[in-house]
């Protein structure tokens, strides 16, 4: 096949043997010109006195039993035309060797017994050669007898002899006219490799009759072994159909029982069968990449789910990295938690053992604390084994505007971290993810995703510079209008604007096709379930955690003719309010450029302020009639109408009045003002007929407490929450409970209103199990979207959305505060009030943060309406609605999605035969032919979770090997070897050949090319990605050059657990150099507004090269110390795959299915 690009990011290559030396079994001794008396392996050879015995028209064989599978392999070389053998033409009866005898000995087991648990004992391919493994093409000459099978029964041998010989262990091969007898056993080895002496008698015929006498002597003290030889063949390797290998995958895949989660322990209650998948994968994750965002809808248990990552991952590190001989004080144990104070008594009730949890808050200290703040956090870094961040949206890094938090959460060194939260990265989308990543991730990820998160951004640089040279040109045309231009013509330069739209469409340089190559680089790191995975019903009884069913309510205000008319105005005067300032605003994105906008100051205090008006003309009017004292201290947040009538009078050209005015604006009186604008906005705002809108507003509040009992509430300001409560409160007669949550506020209580300053005194109230819950009150809550987030209210059945917030991330999390799956209501219902008429520009910008959020989750934005031109605060609420209800999709770059696909196109009952199978004693592999248009073969490794005799835990694992120019590239990328099964599996069930078992004949030739292919296979192949980049930067600095091999000529000889150590002890090593390098391209992007490239191992190792001589010698030192440890450790230890193997999947571009 043709040079082609790879994806995959642990590959290296070797050459297949070609035909005429692919197996080292054929170099035999010296040819033999004539008949040899005697064969020695040294100069004349054992095996080709043996082939004369084999070429005879029947013969008789006494050999060792441990070589069963090497003596098949021979019959099938040797002899031509074996099934045309007549029956009992071949006969074996099998001994022992002196190397079991102390086995045999002391077990109490017969030969025959001990035969079959040597074999069926094992796992995987316990066999002493890889050829043997076309043993299994003997099976039909020794079903049809042609090939017959006993082994020495010392109580037949008694019966004979009058005495009990403890074992049989003599070697004969006698057929024909031939009898050969010496030390060789019937095996390769014996034959052809080791240093043996076997004779012919056929010169001595008294002694040859007496070798056939005693070979005749030693069958007849055999039982029958047939029927366990055929099982013994049968366990190596089992032809199955492909649905019945996927099936195997996919179950070996996703029971990997360190990473499965049942019980109570962690949290006080057993994990719902979601939860524990996606912990699952979470875990997967993490140990491959040493980083995963996990993404669970609001209401799913995130706190449950971020527990049981406290218990499991430390555990999964500890089985990962090992720590033989290390002190107490060396070893990484347990997990941080940086968790939102409002929910940190829900982690720490029933919290995990071995578990510190630290506040958000914590991390955004100043002055002379921040330094001993992230020395404290960095310690516990250091000694923690793994970090879990909840509502890691909090904790995210806007670009060139990072947030204290953040500082000193990217400060912190390298660790196993797991990301929870409901909306990813929330407003920030991608720049979000891509900066979260890039500082928690960075020095765990290959080169190729570095490679590719860079083509991504040099594609980013080029759509910037298109972007600008559009914009110049279009000014360019735009100022014809006012001079003509004195180099081109206005068609030449619409022909240039032609262009660059042109290079935009067709380039892949469109926003949305950045954010695609960018989310899909991304995505083996994102764990993920919608909503739709778990379900909904309005059964809250049967005990199945689901959520309940959601209707959506839009409760836009009935305005009058005249209120309508009065609020319109108000907006069309806010809106031409200018200082004559235009400001260049773009809020800088690092993953897809946001064009730059001009626009004036004034305008985000007319947006707040037409905010507020929608959401309460009660709170605007006091917003707008708010001023500082001008003779006081002026410091202070200036109020949203203040800001206003300063923009207005800094306008020195003044502002003309827009036309259309209302009578009720205008007062002659106060024609000379300053501020006209604004006076026409203070006299329509404090107008009578508007007086009724809030009160409208309670009172359909009290019709929604009235029918639900209890009622959330939430605004963007506490001042609107405010309103509202004192409204229900005040009502005359037996009125609701009304709480606000307002921790930082100064809020005048009443006998109903009540001041509540923290979430977790909030769900004491409405929380299922809550200290002060009543069911039997009406109660009304009000909070801020930013006060809701992560605090459970599932006591109530509706939720109000008073006004439109542009906040996505903060909608969401609002939702979820009642949608929850643990809420006692059959359904639950959202009210979300408007004032219509009030369309603004960050409405729009809310559209598009769902897009993103869709585009990130993975479940498209394609369908998300291009366009809110009747916009109301009802289409957002209805727009996220539809999106968090949505399926999951599944993605082509993620391994555990890919699983999932593979899952769902198997047949329910092949599936559950798997699935519900108690195999006993699993020993060898399965085997299935599949079709693609690229020949390769794919093995599924089986998980080991340790014994007595090998402690090392190993997850299961894909291991791809395909042809490319002539040699063989092992594929050890989940995500890569995943796809290359899926599209092959795809091919086949297009084809219809899914169930089809091949028979044995079709598959002859696969043996000879697997056993080309595992020879080759070894624990520096399953390496996890995580440790790609540093064991290749580990070798480069060691060697003091580039290996140009990734560093397995240093470290290919050891054990997957060293390689591990390594590369831990290698990344402590770069973790302050890590730091230095984030905080280097934070600097480039601040300085210029550079877009840089992602952050890789090379950046941070450049960063610790320029350390002086004798840091790095000190480093240098303590990695070569540990290297020597290392290598001791892996002295003696196998580092082959052979024994995981567990399925096996040959793919060819024309099947050979032996039909």
């Amino acid at each position: 096949m043709g040079t082609r690009e790879r994806q995959g990011l642990i590959s290296r290559f070797f050459s297949r043997a070609s035909e005429t030396d692919r197996d080292v079994r054929t170099k035999e001794g010296p040819p033999q010109s004539r008949h040899e008396a005697w064969g020695d392996n040294a100069t004349r050879s054992v095996s080709g006195l043996v082939k004369s015995v084999l070429q005879q028209p029947s013969c008789l064989i006494v050999t060792g039993y441990q070589d069963f599978l090497s003596s098949l392999t021979i019959l099938l070389e040797t002899i031509e035309n074996l099934g045309e053998r007549p029956e009992g033409s071949i006969r074996i009866v099998f001994g022992s060797n002196s190397e079991t005898r102390q086995v045999l000995g002391g077990s109490g087991r017969s030969v025959a017994e001990e035969a079959r648990q040597h074999f069926l004992g094992a796992r995987g391919f316990s066999v002493v050669d890889l050829a043997d493994l076309r043993a299994v093409l003997a099976m039909d000459a020794i079903e049809r007898g042609i090939i017959k099978f006993r082994i020495f029964d010392p109580d037949l041998a008694e019966e004979k002899l009058g005495r009990r010989p403890p074992m049989l262990h003599a070697k004969l091969f006698v057929g024909g006219d031939k009898a050969l007898s010496g030390s060789a056993n019937f095996s390769i080895n014996g034959l052809r490799r080791n240093l043996e002496f076997m004779d012919d008698a056929d010169a001595w015929p008294e002694l040859a009759t007496a070798r056939c006498a005693a070979a005749e002597q030693y069958w007849d003290m055999g039982r029958d072994w047939t029927e366990t030889a055929l099982e013994i063949l049968r366990a190596l390797i089992r032809i199955v159909s492909p649905e019945e290998a996927v099936a195997r995958t996919v179950h070996e895949a996703a029971t990997f029982t360190p990473w499965r989660v049942a019980g109570e322990t962690s949290t006080g209650r057993p994990p719902q069968p979601f939860q524990a998948d996606l912990i699952y994968e979470a875990a997967g994750t993490v140990y491959e990449h040493g980083f995963a965002f996990v993404e669970a809808p609001t209401g799913a248990g995130k706190t449950d789910i971020g527990k049981h990552l406290a218990t499991v991952l430390p555990v999964s590190h500890g089985q990962t990295v090992f720590s033989w001989g290390e002190r107490a004080d060396q070893q990484r144990l347990g997990s941080l938690a940086l968790i939102p104070a409002s929910v940190l008594k829900n982690w720490t009730t029933n919290a995990p053992a071995n578990f510190k949890p630290i506040k958000h808050s914590h991390l955004s200290r100043r002055g002379k604390e921040e330094t001993a703040e992230l020395d404290e956090i960095n310690r516990a870094v250091r000694s923690s084994a793994s970090m879990i961040v909840d509502e890691s949206h909090r904790l995210s890094s806007r670009y060139l505007a990072p947030s204290a938090r953040s500082l000193v959460f990217e400060r912190s060194p390298a660790i196993w971290t797991a990301c929870l939260s409901a909306t990813l990265m929330g407003n920030q989308g991608l720049d979000g993810l891509l900066a979260f990543h890039e500082k928690r991730a960075s020095i765990y990820v290959p080169p190729p995703i570095t490679e590719q998160i860079n083509q991504h951004m040099a594609k980013v640089r080029k759509r910037v510079e298109l972007v600008r040279h559009f914009d110049q040109m279009n000014r360019r045309i735009e100022d014809q209008s006012v001079q003509d231009d004195l180099f081109d013509s206005a068609k030449a330069l619409q022909v240039e604007v032609n262009k660059v739209e042109r290079q935009l469409e067709t380039g892949g340089l469109q926003i949305s096709a950045l954010q695609e190559g960018l989310a899909d680089a991304l995505a083996p790191y994102v764990v993920r379930r919608q909503r739709d995975c778990i379900g909904e019903s309005a059964d809250r009884k049967s005990g199945a955690f689901v959520y309940p069913t959601i209707r959506s309510h839009r409760e836009d205000t009935a305005l009058s003719d005249q209120q309508r008319q009065i609020i319109e105005r108000i907006k069309a005067l806010a809106e031409c309010i200018t200082t004559g300032v235009t400001l260049v605003s773009a809020d800088p994105q690092r993953a897809a450029h946001t064009e730059i906008k001009l626009h004036d100051k004034s305008r985000i205090h007319i947006r707040n302020f037409l905010a507020l008006l929608r959401a309460s003309i009660t709170f605007a009017r006091e917003e707008w009639a708010r001023e500082r004292d001008s003779e006081a201290d002026q410091r202070g947040r200036a109020s949203i109408g203040e800001n206003l009538r300063r923009a207005e009078k800094q306008n020195a050209r003044g502002i003309a009045v827009p036309d259309g005015a209302l009578p009720e604006e205008v007062d002659a009186e106060t024609e000379d003002s300053e501020t006209p604008i604004c006076d026409r906005i203070s006299r329509l705002l404090n107008h009578p007929n508007l007086d009724s809108i809030d009160e409208s507003r309670a009172g359909v509040m009290r019709d929604i407490l009235r029918k639900h009992g209890h009622a959330i509430f939430l605004a963007e300001r506490v001042g609107v929450l405010e309103v509202y409560a004192r409204l229900l409160a005040g009502h005359r007669g037996r009125g609701p409970e009304v709480f606000v949550v307002a921790p930082g506020a100064r809020i005048k209580t009443g006998k109903k209103l009540h001041h509540i300053r923290s979430g977790a005194d909030a769900q004491e109230y409405f929380g299922i199990d809550g200290k002060h819950v009543d069911p039997l009150k009406p109660r009304a809550m009000f909070l801020t979207f930013q006060m809701a987030e992560g605090i459970n209210l599932q006591i109530a059945s509706a939720l109000g959305i008073i006004g439109v917030t542009s906040d996505v991330k903060s909608l969401i999390q609002g939702l979820g505060r009642i949608d929850r799956i643990d809420s006692p209501n059959s359904r639950i219902h959202y009210y979300t009030f408007d004032l219509p008429g009030l369309v603004l520009s960050s409405d729009h910008k809310a559209r598009a943060r769902v897009a993103s959020i869709a585009l990130l989750s993975g479940v498209g934005a394609a369908d998300v309406p291009s366009e809110l031109v009747e916009f109301s605060a009802g289409d957002l609420t209805d727009l996220v609605l539809e999106q968090v209800k949505k399926p999951r999709i599944l993605r082509s770059n993620n391994y555990f999605d890919q699983l999932e696909a593979l899952r769902r196109v198997l047949p329910a009952d092949v599936l559950g035969r798997v699935w519900n199978a108690k195999p006993r004693g699993l020993w060898g592999a399965e085997l299935c032919l599949l079709s693609s248009v690229e020949p390769n073969t794919v093995l599924l490794l089986g998980g080991r979770t340790g014994s007595p005799q090998d402690p090392t835990v190993l997850p299961p694992r894909l291991i791809a090997v395909r042809d490319v120019d002539g040699r063989a590239e092992i594929i050890g990328d989940q995500v890569e070897a995943a796809r290359l099964l899926s599209a092959a599996y795809a091919e086949t069930r297009r084809r219809g050949m899914q169930s089809h078992r091949p028979e044995l004949n079709a598959i002859s030739a696969t043996f000879s090319r697997l056993g080309s292919t595992l020879a080759h296979l070894t624990h520096w192949d399953v390496r996890p990605a995580r440790t790609v980049s540093l064991l290749s930067s580990l070798a480069n600095f060691l060697s003091g050059h580039d290996t140009g091999d990734a560093g397995q000529g240093l470290f290919g000889s050891l054990t997957l657990p060293t390689l591990e150590k390594l590369a831990e002890a290698w990344a402590h090593e770069l973790d302050v150099f890590w730091i230095e390098a984030k905080e280097t391209v934070s600097q480039r992007s601040a300085s210029g507004g550079e877009i840089p490239d992602y952050l890789g191992i090379d950046a941070i190792c450049r960063a610790f090269q320029e350390q002086p001589d004798d840091v790095r010698s000190a480093v240098s030192e303590r990695m070569k110390e540990l290297l020597a440890r290392c290598t001791a450790l892996s002295e003696g230890q196998s580092i082959d795959v052979l024994s995981r193997v567990a399925v096996i999947f040959e793919v060819e571009p024309d099947r050979r299915l032996g039909r």
